[in-house]
C-alpha cells in the first residue's frame, strides 16, 4: 500500500506535467510492464490519433469535426440502445405482455415431435392406425395389423374384428375375447405400434393459419402450439372446436394455465376446424397483486376476475388505495374504488387498468454491535434512529461514531465516477511527459497501480450521524433509509492506525487527549521522504482531513488543534515532485474513503 500511493503521487505528476507526447513515445519495457487491458487502450487511442492527425493534412478541418461527430453521435446511438433495452425490461412494460403469450413460443420449441405420441387406453382407433398382437401359449404368433376402412383389422385363423370407433382398451379387450374363442390356452397382447394422420384446418386469429397434418393421437393444445398459438389479436379463452359444421367444444387456455382444468385435453379428428376468435377485453393489473400483468376477460366477466388470475392481493396491500383506469370515448378518467367489492359490480371494457395500491416498505440490513442484527422491512420514512431501536439498539461494545451508512444508489454513483477517472487516468497516460520517463524499478508499481485503481470497488458510504441521543434530541440530523439500504456498527476501535512515510507502520492504542505529534513520535517518527505537508486523517465516520504543520496554510486543519479519535487513520505520503492540491486531495480523499470503509466497519488490525 504504501508504495502504491506513493506512485499515485509519481503518475500525478506525470499527467500534469507541461510537455505531453503520445502513447508510441512510452519506452517500450514501459509498455509491457502495463496490464494488457491498458495496453491495448493506449495504442488505440494512438491509432485513433495518427488517423486524425492524417486526416488534417488530408481534409479541411470540417471533415475532423464531421468524423468527431459522427463518432459522438453513434456513442450516443449505443447508450440509447441499452436505455431502450433497460426499459423493454421494467416492471412497467412487462404488464403490457398478455399473460400467457410465451407459452406457445416455448411449446414450438419443447414440443414432443407429433409422430411419436404417448398412447393412453382413451384414444379412439380409426381407418389407419396399426395394431400389432402377439398370441402367446399352445399357439405362438406374431401379426402386424392395420386398421382397415371398414374399421376391421383381419386376424390370421380368427376373422374380422372391428375396432372403429372404439377406445384402444376397449378394442383390446374386444380382440381377447374373440382370439379365446377360437383357441384354448392362448393369451392375446395387443398393442398399438402406429397411429393415422389426419388433417385439420387451423384458422382465425393464430399466427400461421392453414392446413396442417398431424397424427391421431393430437390434441386442440397440440394444433395451438405447431400453429404458433393464438396472435396478438386472438383469444387465449374462446377457441372453437368445429366438427361436421358445429361447435363441438370451446377451449379456455387459461382453465387450463391458470385453474388447473382439463381443457385443450379433446383429440383431433380429420375435417375438424380450430378456430381462434379475436380477443375480447384486455385489462392490466398492477400494485400489491401477487402476480402483475395483462389478462384476458370475456365481454360477460367482471373487474374481481382479472384480481383472482393475478392470485389475489399480498399482504402489502393498501386497501385504501384502489382505483380503475378507464379510456372512455376519447379521454382517460381515474375511477376511485372504496373496496374490493365494488369490482364484483363493474363489468370490464378492454384497456382498463386496476391499480392496488400498497404500503410503502423498505427493505434494510443492519449488521454489527447492535442486539438484534438482520434484515428488516421497515416503513416508509423510516431513518437510522428507528432501524437501531428495532434491532435492540446498540450493544455494551458498539461504537456508532464509527457506524456506516451505504446506499445503493450512492454506491452506483460512485462506480461511474470511478469508471470515468479510470478513463481519465488512461487518457493521460496516452500523453505522458517524454522528459520524464519511469525506470524499470518503478515500471512494476505502476503496472500494480494502474490495476489496483480498475479493479477498486467504490463504496456507497453515506455520511450520517449514528449518536442516538442526538437523532432523538434532533431530527434533522437522521437520514430516510432507501430500499437496500445497510448499516454496520462497528465494535470499539481502540487504536490509531499510522502508514506511509513513518519509520514504523501499524497500530498504536489510542489515548484520549493525546496529540497528533504524539502518535507520530510513537512511531519514531517521520521517514526522510514524507511528505508532512500533506498529511491525512480519515476520521471513523469517514470524513478525510488534510492537515499540515502550524502553520497557516489555506484549507488545511493545524496539526497541533488536530483531534483524533479511537478508529482514526493517519496517511503519510512521499514527497515527490510539486503536485497541484487539487488533484492530490481528490486521489488521496477517494483511496482513504475506501480505506476507512473497511478499518471502521471491520476491526480486524492486529497490534
Amino acid at each position: 500500500m504504501k508504495h502504491t500511493i506513493f506512485y499515485l503521487s509519481f503518475i500525478f505528476f506525470f499527467i500534469t506535467s507541461p510537455s505531453l507526447v503520445n502513447a508510441q513515445d512510452f519506452d517500450e519495457d514501459f509498455l509491457k510492464s502495463l496490464p494488457e487491458e491498458v495496453q491495448t487502450d493506449l495504442m488505440k487511442r494512438k491509432s485513433d490519433k495518427e488517423e486524425l492527425e492524417e486526416d488534417r493534412y488530408r481534409r479541411p478541418s470540417s471533415y475532423v469535426e464531421k468524423k468527431n461527430s459522427r463518432k459522438k453521435i453513434e456513442q450516443l446511438q449505443k447508450e440509447l440502445d441499452l436505455l431502450r433495452g433497460e426499459l423493454l425490461e421494467s416492471e412497467d412494460n412487462k404488464l403490457d405482455i398478455r399473460f400467457g403469450s410465451e407459452i406457445f413460443s416455448l411449446m414450438q420449441t419443447t414440443l414432443m415431435p407429433f409422430n411419436e405420441p404417448n398412447f393412453d387406453g382413451e384414444y379412439v382407433l380409426d381407418y389407419g392406425d396399426v395394431l400389432e398382437i402377439q398370441l402367446v401359449g399352445q399357439k405362438s404368433d406374431s401379426h402386424i395389423l392395420p386398421v382397415k376402412r371398414d374399421g376391421s383389422v383381419s386376424i390370421p385363423g380368427v376373422g374380422k374384428v372391428f375396432v372403429s370407433g372404439l377406445s384402444l382398451d376397449n378394442a383390446v379387450n374386444t380382440i381377447s375375447k374373440k382370439i379365446e374363442s377360437f383357441y384354448t390356452a392362448v393369451e392375446a397382447y395387443t398393442t398399438l405400434v402406429s397411429v393415422r394422420d389426419i388433417q385439420v384446418i387451423i384458422a382465425g386469429n393464430v399466427f400461421s393459419p392453414g392446413p396442417y397434418t398431424l397424427n391421431g393421437n393430437s390434441t386442440l393444445f397440440h394444433a395451438l402450439a405447431i400453429s404458433g398459438g393464438p396472435s396478438e389479436d386472438g383469444s387465449f379463452r374462446q377457441i372453437d372446436l368445429v366438427r361436421g359444421g358445429k361447435v363441438i367444444e370451446t377451449a379456455d387456455f387459461y382453465e387450463t394455465f391458470i385453474n388447473g382444468a382439463s381443457s385443450f385435453s379433446s383429440r383431433l379428428r380429420s375435417g375438424d376446424l380450430v378456430f381462434v376468435r379475436p380477443v375480447s377485453n384486455l385489462v392490466s393489473i398492477s400494485g400489491a397483486v401477487k402476480r402483475p400483468g395483462t389478462y384476458e376477460l370475456r365481454l360477460d366477466e367482471n373487474l374481481s376476475t382479472v384480481i383472482s388470475f393475478a392470485n389475489g392481493i399480498n399482504n402489502k396491500a393498501d386497501l385504501s388505495q384502489l382505483s380503475l383506469i378507464r379510456i372512455s370515448n376519447g379521454s382517460v378518467s381515474n375511477i376511485p374504488v372504496k373496496s374490493l367489492s365494488e369490482f364484483n359490480n363493474m363489468l370490464s371494457e378492454d384497456n382498463d387498468k386496476l391499480v392496488i395500491g400498497s404500503y410503502s416498505y423498505r427493505s434494510v440490513e443492519i449488521e454489527g454491535a447492535v442486539k438484534n442484527p438482520g434484515k428488516y422491512l421497515v416503513n416508509e420514512g423510516a431513518g437510522i434512529y428507528d432501524l437501531v431501536l428495532i434491532a435492540g439498539g446498540y450493544n455494551n461494545t458498539a461504537y456508532p461514531f464509527g457506524g456506516v451508512l451505504e446506499n445503493n444508489q450512492t454506491k452506483k454513483i460512485n462506480e461511474k465516477a470511478g469508471q470515468k477517472l479510470y478513463e481519465s487516468f488512461i487518457d493521460e497516460l496516452s500523453n505522458i511527459s517524454s522528459t520524464v520517463v519511469p525506470q524499470q524499478g518503478e515500471m512494476g508499481f505502476l503496472a500494480e497501480l494502474i490495476t489496483e485503481i480498475k479493479n477498486t470497488k467504490p463504496s456507497g458510504r453515506v455520511s450520517a450521524e449514528f449518536d442516538l441521543e442526538k437523532l432523538k434530541n434532533d431530527p434533522s440530523l437522521d437520514i430516510l433509509l432507501q430500499d437496500g439500504d445497510k448499516i454496520t456498527i462497528p465494535e470499539f476501535l481502540d487504536h490509531i492506525y499510522i502508514f506511509g512515510e513513518i519509520n514504523t507502520e501499524g497500530t498504536i492504542r489510542y489515548k484520549e487527549g493525546a496529540d497528533f505529534k504524539y502518535y507520530i513520535d510513537k512511531k519514531g517518527g517521520y521517514s526522510p521522504y514524507a511528505n508532512k505537508k500533506n498529511v491525512y486523517v480519515l476520521h471513523p465516520n469517514g470524513e478525510t482531513t488534510l492537515v499540515a504543520d502550524n502553520k497557516n496554510i489555506f484549507m488545511r486543519q493545524r496539526k497541533d488543534n488536530m483531534v483524533l479519535y479511537p478508529g482514526s487513520v493517519i496517511f503519510i505520503p512521499r514527497e515527490t515532485a510539486k503536485v497541484p492540491f487539487s488533484v492530490a486531495a481528490q486521489a488521496y480523499a477517494s483511496i482513504l474513503g475506501n480505506i476507512g470503509v473497511s478499518l471502521a466497519s471491520v476491526s480486524v488490525l492486529k497490534d
